[in-house]
């Protein structure tokens, strides 16, 4: 009997000697994590800044320094966090010194050019620019910040495998108590039991030792519990950090319509400046800078497209869908695309039924067929669709660079590109597979790929076949749209971001338009009571009916007031 009550006081010991070091692991965890995110943000307050710079330098608008005066501000206060965070790391503090300098004359850079943008115009901030002191200062800033978070990872690392450790250690101890407890309460039955047999005098004894068991297994419960807490609270933080993660996603999912807008007015400008500007010089730096917008448009749209799934903001909607009215919206689509990159574009549809979202599905085949046009510089693509009852595939295949086996894990990572070397020019952004990938899974199906190098790829999705309904709906698409009208007719224009409404009535304009640009519908509808528009051109979205219908409406009238069922 005491050697076992001697092992549950040693295990207890364990225990209670453990709680300071899984205590001090939690702590510095906390603390690796609370770095990396002060060095992220000392790193996106500069990006910021730069970013404000350069606003400023193109617009010469005051409002854009406000990132720049941000990061001035912020800097020191970041840094000097950084310093305390790494208080218990020379290594880190060296490193965190060694990030003063570079900011220093980033920030130093910033305030030159801006200065003299403001005292001697824009060519003098070209030349301070053209410098590379700023590059030069914001690659070692990038360089100086990964190494500290790449260092503070490993940290980070090493100190959540002593905790998880420690954890298993603590629970095995609590399990191995547990056992020795029960095995003293058996022996003080049985010893109980033999007392009884032998004689009264020593059953005080066994009561006391029987009592001294039952104490020790008082003890052991106290330490389950206390355990058991530690482990809540670790669901908690884990939970804590899943909601904030959502919250991420929400909030990118509800602001891709004031981060759209200012591109959409840039843009709007280049079309207006494209049709005014008469010198070919400057009208091909116009041609660049839209292709520069459009490029910068497919990036933010993929980037939105896949924190909206990431967040949970993508339902479906699935219904009865004719395939080869799918797979003729890709064709119709792509056709010119593939003419044009002189790839033959061939179309095998079959007469089945599915049931899934139509919009979700031609998003993941318009990805794949891109993806195809983008990889073969010759031969074909091949859009099909096969029955294999209960079933239908919708395959894309193409003949071109293949993908190799050892990369078919990783095809579908964020920014991950075959044959594309980081420092080199990209046709595209490598978001398209991150995104069918995505899809996929939200519409509960799988998505089968096959590719040799040389020969071509192949990728397939499997979806139940359905019966067609008695009036099958068919895919609809967006009506051409009008040839230019001659002469100047009048178009009304609503339009609730004055950038945007600005930019589109210069367009329309330049176009040989008579434009009346309005903010709201109340406005619409009041002025239009007294001007007669041929046209209403609108990108507001109503929640309820607008106060009272307006009372005639004009030949031609395109209307898009009624806001769409959904938005893709």
């Amino acid at each position: 009997m005491v050697p076992f009550l001697g092992l549950i006081a040693l295990e207890a010991y364990q225990v209670l000697d453990r709680f300071p070091r899984a205590a001090l692991s939690q702590r510095m965890v906390s603390q690796s994590f609370e770095v990396i995110l002060t060095a992220q943000t000392l790193r996106s307050a500069l990006q910021d800044a730069e970013r404000g710079q350069r606003g400023f330098l193109i617009t010469g608008q005051p409002p854009y320094l406000e990132p720049y005066e941000s990061a001035v501000r912020r800097t020191p206060q970041l840094l000097t966090r950084l310093a305390e965070l790494t208080a218990n790391e020379p290594n880190q503090q060296r490193r965190v010194a060694e990030l003063a300098h570079p900011i220093r004359v980033k920030l130093d850079e910033l305030r030159r050019t801006i200065d003299a943008y403001r005292n001697a115009g824009p060519d003098a901030a070209r030349r301070i620019v053209e410098t590379n002191t700023g590059l030069d200062a914001m690659r070692s800033i990038e360089a100086a910040i990964d190494s500290l978070v790449n260092t503070e990872s490993g940290l980070r690392s090493r100190q959540l495998a002593m905790l998880v450790a420690q954890e298993r250690t603590m629970k095995a101890i609590a399990m191995a108590s547990a056992a020795l407890a029960s095995i003293v309460m058996l022996s003080g039955l049985i010893l109980t039991v033999l007392t009884l047999r032998r004689s009264r005098r020593l059953q005080w004894e066994i009561l006391q030792r029987a009592e001294e068991a039952a104490h020790a297994n008082r003890q052991l419960e106290q330490r389950n519990l206390e355990l058991a807490r530690a482990v809540e609270l670790a669901r908690e933080a884990k939970e804590e950090a899943w909601r904030a993660e959502q919250a991420k996603g929400r909030f990118l999912s509800t602001a891709s319509h004031d981060l759209r807008q200012p591109l959409q007015a840039v843009s709007l400008l280049n079309g207006a400046l494209r049709r005014v500007v008469g010198d070919p010089e400057i009208a091909d730096a116009l041609k660049q800078q839209d292709e520069a917008i459009g490029t910068m448009s497919r990036l933010l749209n993929a980037l939105l497209d896949i924190s909206k799934l990431e967040s949970g903001g993508v339902k479906p909607e699935p219904a009865i869908v004719a395939v080869a009215d799918l797979l003729a919206a890709m064709e119709r689509e792509f056709r010119g695309i593939a003419e044009t990159k002189g790839v033959e574009l061939q179309l095998a549809a079959c007469q089945a039924y599915v049931h899934t979202d139509p919009a979700l599905m031609q998003q993941i085949l318009r990805n794949l067929v891109s993806n195809a046009i983008k990889y073969t510089r010759k031969g074909w693509i091949r859009l099909a669709a096969v029955t294999d009852p209960p079933w239908v595939r919708i395959e894309v295949a193409d003949s071109g660079i293949g993908i190799p086996s050892d990369q078919m894990r990783v095809i579908g990572q964020e920014f991950y590109q075959i044959g594309v070397p980081s420092n080199s020019t990209r046709e595209g952004y490598g978001l398209g597979l991150s995104i069918v990938w995505r899809l996929v899974k939200l519409l509960g199906l799988e998505l089968e790929a096959s590719s040799e190098v040389g020969k071509g790829s192949t990728f397939s999705v499997r979806l139940r076949e359905s019966i067609a309904p008695a009036a099958a709906p068919s895919m609809q698409f967006a009506a051409a749209a009008p040839e230019r009208q001659t002469g100047r007719a009048s178009i009304l224009l609503v339009e609730d971001d004055p950038d945007v409404r600005n930019a589109t009535r210069m367009l329309l304009r330049a176009d040989g338009y008579e434009v009346m640009a309005v903010s709201s519908l109340a406005e619409a509808l009041h002025r239009s009571f007294r001007t007669l528009s041929e046209s209403i051109c609108s990108s507001l979205t109503f929640t309820s009916p607008p106060a009272r219908p307006a009372s005639r409406s004009s030949p031609g009238c395109a209307s898009s007031l009624t806001p769409p069922s959904r938005r893709s």
